[in-house]
């Protein structure tokens, strides 16, 4: 029979290595490549407008912008 010490061992090795996965999966860069994709994905499929501002950079264009007095 395993004793309470040892399943809180257990549990808390297990939710330490849990924690300290997720920060290696949650780091920057590959949270930006996922947002860059499905931004890609979304905007391919026709569900949202984007335009590229003076810097190159891609932006959202605003529902308001694209219905103009609807």
């Amino acid at each position: 029979m395993v004793t309470i010490t040892t399943a809180v061992t257990i549990t808390m090795i297990v939710t330490m290595f849990a924690f300290y996965f997720g920060q290696h999966l949650g780091r920057n860069d590959k949270v930006e490549v996922l947002v860059d994709s499905m931004l890609t994905r979304l905007e391919k499929d026709g569900y949202i407008k984007t335009k590229k501002n003076e810097k190159g950079e891609v932006e959202l264009i605003p529902i308001k912008d694209l219905t103009n007095g609807l």
